[in-house]
């Protein structure tokens, strides 16, 4: 027998998806909020049906998939006349008795999006297929309706010896517009992240231990701020906890942004497994940051092009029939002055951290770490006393594979475009005899020796933004086993903080110019104090510090 009627794709809370049996499940809406079970999705199947007894024993199986819409680079949006149809890979898969929803079987689709089930008793069965994988745990669930996790539901096949049931989670893309359920989608943000989580299992050894994470996909997932729960995420991004991913038709939808998924699977791998120290706070191409953002931003990125290797194009699509975005290739290595290149960089560090995973491909690139090196060093670099950046991670990379240095070297030289901008050999942690200042001398060293009982000025640059290498200055001071107190003087406001290798010892950050904080130093720790800036006009302004007991 051949079944071909329409899926629905259901959701179900998460306290009730081990469950035997699911209470009654809307289907997902559509784009106008009604809720929609045609032709977005399809099952088929065939076998020779039977009475289906209690002693019976039957066989299912059958493969999933989902529809893929790729992005054209050239045209710079995309491209549904090219849909792809992928696996459903890792996804937990049960067996449902058709007449009572009562779970008969549950398995994990292979990596060819491929089940089975042998069983015995009813006489008609469907399979539920969730956004969830096992192992790891990786979960889709739907932000604007508490939190329900995205299943799709087959037809119903009659039991027999040897039956087959296909499922296809389709786009619900008519030709011009979405118009049917989006059931491919939180497919696609699941397989990017699997893609991601596999890359680390399988060639990183002993593998690390990745906890269960959680990513948030609505259609009405919007770039706008507010509620959540009304789908106003902002952007896609990770809050710490979980992953927001934009989903909103005709706006900006990232299900099938692939980079994009993994750059913000990135921010939580990097805050979960490793140690993130960025500011945050809006950044772009272009832009001369905190060499905490930049590093953050830039290793994200870049680990989207490893992971994705060899699509290496970062991608973004948007706007009405999602016909606008923008393609960066991130291995196309750009040290062109006008790009304001250096350790500062978001856009240098993505391709400095490909260039050294990726083959020797290149005159100057001469190394091919892996990602087994790149996430070595990630790692190495958790315990430096510095914050990370693009410094303490090269630093490590270097201590890890000393016979590489010289290579690691030319590749960080490449960056080099004037006396301004570029990135000098790195010998540590802390940049020291790095030369390039990114046209803020207040830079330069990255990392000023502060002393108890001295006193020194600080030279800054207003911005719009206080996540910029001109509003923010570093000290490294050495603790003597006595409390250290740090004051600062400026007409503008400014902010103190002192840290021990990346965790925040104390702050004080009143709204003014005058801060004063005090700790108790341990002899021999090594701490950092960041001295950050808010002045908005683009004016040059000072901060006296003081350090003391």
């Amino acid at each position: 027998m051949i079944y071909a009627r329409s899926l629905v794709l259901r959701r179900t809370l998460p306290f009730l998806i081990s469950a035997l049996a699911l209470g009654p499940v809307a289907g997902c809406d559509d784009d106008n909020g009604s809720n929609n079970s045609s032709s977005s999705s399809s099952s088929s199947s065939s076998g020779s049906g039977g009475a289906g007894g209690q002693d019976e024993s039957f066989r299912l199986s059958g493969s999933l998939s989902y529809e893929y819409v790729p992005f054209d680079v050239d045209l710079e949006k995309l491209d549904y006349g090219k849909i792809e149809k992928r696996p459903i890979r890792g996804a937990s898969v049960r067996l449902i008795d058709a007449d009572t929803d009562a779970e008969i079987a549950k398995t994990t689709s292979d990596d060819e999006g491929a089940y089975s089930f042998d069983y015995m008793g009813a006489a008609k069965v469907k399979v539920w297929v969730y956004a969830q994988t096992e192992v790891p745990s990786l979960i889709v669930e739907d932000n604007t309706s508490g939190d329900e996790v995205y299943v799709m539901e087959s037809n119903t096949a009659d039991s027999a010896a040897d039956a087959k049931l296909d499922v296809l989670a389709a786009t619900g893309w008519d030709g011009t517009a979405y118009t049917k359920t989006r059931a491919a989608a939180p497919f696609a943000v699941l397989d990017t992240a699997y893609t991601a989580v596999r890359r680390f299992l399988d060639e990183v050894s002993p593998p690390p231990e990745l906890p269960p994470l959680k990513f948030n996909w609505s259609i009405d997932n919007r770039p706008e701020e507010g509620d959540k729960a009304l789908g106003q995420v902002g952007t896609s991004h990770y809050d710490g906890e979980e992953l927001y991913i934009l989903g909103k038709a005709d706006v900006d939808t990232d299900e099938f942004d692939s980079h994009i998924i993994v750059h913000e699977w990135g921010h939580w791998f990097d805050n979960t497994l490793g140690r993130a120290d960025t500011i945050g706070g809006t950044h772009g191409s272009g832009d001369i940051e905190d060499p905490r953002l930049a590093w953050s931003e830039g290793f994200c990125t870049g680990l989207s092009a490893i992971i994705l290797d060899p699509d290496t194009t970062y991608t973004d699509s948007s706007g009405p029939g999602q016909a606008s975005g923008f393609a960066n290739d991130v291995e196309v290595n750009n040290n062109n002055v006008e790009t304001n290149p250096g350790w500062f960089s978001e856009t240098t560090i993505e391709g400095l951290v490909y260039d050294l995973y990726d083959g020797a491909n290149e005159p100057f690139d001469q190394v091919s770490v892996g990602i087994k090196g790149i996430y070595e060093a990630h790692q190495s670099q958790k315990t430096k006393a510095s914050f990370t950046t693009l410094f303490s991670f090269v630093a490590s990379l270097k201590e890890n594979n000393p016979q590489a240095a010289a290579d690691i070297d030319a590749v960080t030289s490449f960056y080099n475009a004037s006396a301004d901008f570029g990135i000098d050999p790195i010998e540590d942690e802390w940049g020291t005899n790095e030369t390039h200042a990114g046209g803020f001398p207040g830079s330069l060293p990255v990392y000023k020796e502060g002393v108890v009982g001295d006193s020194y000025t600080v030279d800054m640059t207003g911005d719009d933004e206080s996540n910029r290498l001109s509003q923010n200055v570093y000290f490294r001071m050495e603790g003597d086993g006595m409390p250290i107190t740090v004051t600062s003087t400026s007409p503008s406001n400014v902010d103190l903080a002192v840290y021990n290798a990346g965790v925040l010892v104390t702050s004080d950050e009143n709204p003014s110019g005058e801060e004063s904080l005090t700790f108790d130093s341990e002899a021999g720790t090594i701490y950092v104090l960041s001295v950050r800036g808010y002045n908005t006009m683009p004016m040059s302004y000072a901060a006296d510090i003081t350090i003391s007991h």
